[in-house]
């Protein structure tokens, strides 16, 4: 990364120009003259973490003369810069808070990363209105992305005489499935002899470029037919060991789709080669964390139909993961984008679901921005320089619907790396990490960490003051974007998937214990005869409760067991193991527990120690323990 973007910035900005979007292949405008400045509109008309082919800016950019745009930057409030040869740029306005800004750029070259010289500079600066932007943040950072949208980008491409091709070359029985290290020759159908174009090396996505000047598709023409028209375009691809995958015949360029092509061409090409399996990503929810499959359509899987998982009964706390897997794109090259939703009227699982109109609260908007827990759903790969990044689910990346593109997620990180730029994405390959999104259930359960109404050790919970079980269902939706401004959609298979009840619980374990001969007295009085303990436990999903009396030199060590006095009862005994009754068995309490004999003139510790059935569907919490001490003395 250069250094501007090591600077400490009010903004941090890139500008790229978008060649085919579908490939995810756009310019890094570098030296490009960038003016900023508080705008008077009420909204953003553009989306500063927009994909270029999500981005609604034909209509919004605008070329302006430079004497017009010297009055639109005169204020001394304006914001200046100038790209490096990434499109990064950098704002410095302390008082800046987030406002709208309106954002103008001056281009004075055009990049062509895949010829020697590296760029083109145009004959006059060209300048532009690019829009309103509202800055995302992160961090303590404002960001930004401005896209200048393929069809102007490729006009402006055009005055350089700077065309290009870009292409995908896929398996022809796989399309979705890209091809890297293959080289991609493109040549021009000439009258006297076919043009060279140039070549370029597809990546790990099988995305190939080939910058080339306009002199090569006319060199081979005597009579300059081709002056104000564009090549014909054929290709030849080769694997890496030379053997010929692709030859297409001269006469291919004259074909429909081919000939005449503009100063970008985007181009699907597919070759026949053995394919062992198809890695294409499945769009499905199927866990809670790593160890809790949902119900389907036949069976209960881990769950049953109460909404406990596992053979122990486990209620969910605290931030827990849906795993599953969604593409990055389609097969046409679109965003996919899910989001979770939640409602608090619950089915049976195994039976309908509840109604549409319950799940009313989307994960992460509004009100139920709490619910929305951050979370690593997957990694980019780059192999050559080998670089592997960790993309997480930030709430920055939700749209207003809780809709979440895994894309934004891409952007969004790369924009804040110091050592790459959204620029470098299509060098690198998605791994999904099958965790979509994490829900913080602190912020689904009400219940109060600690039942009122209960008093010393050894007394029992009223029923008033029992804490309730709390349920959830949880839905999954997810879809392909064809076009979001126009609201154009296709839901994708696995949406609509829901999880009817699930059991949530975020309450502290209620425990007290003291010696019984203490509870008129002070905990220093020394002890004889033969001490009790009392002591209390309350959970709603108690699984196992335990009492242990040792003394500090390690002679005496006993469990206490209270069976002959507290049958097994709603109100049952210690040790409790492997409880799993949560209507019956979720507190204890004896007021006088006798301690074995064997007591010695020694200080004691006594240690009631809980554990509840609560799991997070990666890990069981492990238990609660609360103590007591006393000195005996025969």
């Amino acid at each position: 990364m250069s250094e501007i973007i090591n600077e400490r910035c009010t903004i941090y900005g890139y500008l790229y120009g978008a060649i085919c979007p579908n490939f995810l292949v756009w310019d890094a405008i570098g030296g490009a003259e960038i003016y900023a400045r508080t705008s008077e509109r009420q909204e953003a008309i553009t989306d500063s973490l927009a994909r270029p082919n999500q981005s609604s800016l034909k209509a919004v950019v605008e070329e302006i003369e430079e004497a017009g745009l010297q009055n639109l930057i005169a204020p001394s409030s304006i914001m200046r810069a100038t790209t490096d040869d990434r499109g990064a740029f950098c704002l410095l306005n302390p008082d800046y808070q987030g406002q709208l800004i309106d954002l103008f750029a001056c281009i004075h070259r055009i990049p062509a990363p895949t010829l020697e010289q590296g760029s083109v500079e145009l004959e006059r600066p060209l300048c532009l209105f690019l829009g309103t932007y509202k800055p995302f943040k992160f961090g303590d950072r404002w960001y930004l992305i401005a896209v200048i949208p393929a069809g102007i980008w490729c006009r402006i491409r055009r005055k350089a005489d700077l065309w290009v091709i870009v292409g995908r070359v896929t398996p022809c029985d796989k399309p979705t499935v890209g091809l890297g290290a293959l080289t991609v020759t493109a040549r021009d159908v000439d009258i006297v002899q076919p043009d060279f174009l140039g070549t370029g090396v597809t990546n790990a996505m099988g995305v190939f470029r080939i910058d080339y000047p306009g002199a090569n598709f006319r060199q081979g023409t005597w009579i300059d037919v081709e002056l104000f028209g564009g090549p014909d375009v054929y290709f030849k691809i080769e694997d890496a060991e030379g053997h010929v995958l692709l030859d297409e015949p001269p006469m291919r360029g004259r074909a429909a789709g081919r000939g005449d092509r503009g100063p970008c061409f985007c181009v699907n090409l597919c070759v026949e080669v053995p394919i062992p399996q198809d890695p294409s990503i499945p769009s499905v929810w199927t866990k809670v964390g790593t160890q809790f499959t949902i119900p389907d359509a036949a069976v209960l899987n881990d769950f049953d139909t109460d909404g406990y998982a596992g053979t122990a009964k486990y209620a969910f706390h605290g931030t827990i993961r849906l795993l599953g897997s969604a593409p990055r794109l389609t097969s046409s090259g679109n965003s996919v984008e899910y989001r979770f939703l939640v409602s608090d009227v619950t089915t049976p699982n195994g039976t309908a679901p509840p109604a549409d109109p319950n799940f009313s609260r989307i994960v992460g908007v509004g009100a139920n921005v709490p619910l929305f827990a951050r979370t690593q759903i997957g990694q980019m790969v780059r192999y050559s320089p080998y670089r592997i990044v960790d993309i997480y689910a930030e709430q920055a990346d939700l749209d207003s619907e809780g809709w979440l593109d895994i894309n934004t997620s891409i952007t969004r990180t790369f924009a804040a790396d110091p050592l790459l730029s959204p620029a470098d994405i299509p060098d690198f390959v998605w791994v999904d990490g099958d965790a979509l999104m994490a829900i913080n259930t602190n912020a689904l359960t009400t219940q109060p960490n600690v039942p009122s109404g209960v008093g010393n050790p050894g007394e029992g919970v009223p029923p008033a003051n029992r804490i309730e079980i709390e349920r959830k269902a949880i839905r999954f939706e997810i879809r392909e974007v064809i076009n979001k401004a126009a609201n154009l959609f296709n839901p994708m298979p696995g949406s609509g998937t829901t999880l009817n009840t699930i059991v949530l619980n975020n309450n502290v374990t209620y425990m007290k214990v003291a010696m019984t001969e203490h509870l008129s007295s002070t905990a220093c009085t020394p002890l004889s005869g033969s001490p009790h303990v009392a002591f209390t436990a309350y959970h709603p999903h108690i699984a196992n409760v335990s009492i242990n009396v040792h003394s500090n030199n390690g002679v005496y060590n006993q469990n206490l067991n209270d069976a002959a006095s507290k049958p097994a009862t709603s109100d049952a005994a210690v040790p409790l193991s492997g409880n799993t009754n949560s209507s019956g068995v979720n507190h204890l309490h004896n007021p006088a527990v006798a301690l074995p004999a064997g007591l010695i003139k020694c200080t004691y510790i006594v240690t009631l120690e809980v554990l509840r059935r609560l799991h997070n569907g990666d890990t069981a919490v492990t238990p609660n323990w609360v103590q007591t001490s006393f000195y005996y003395e025969p």
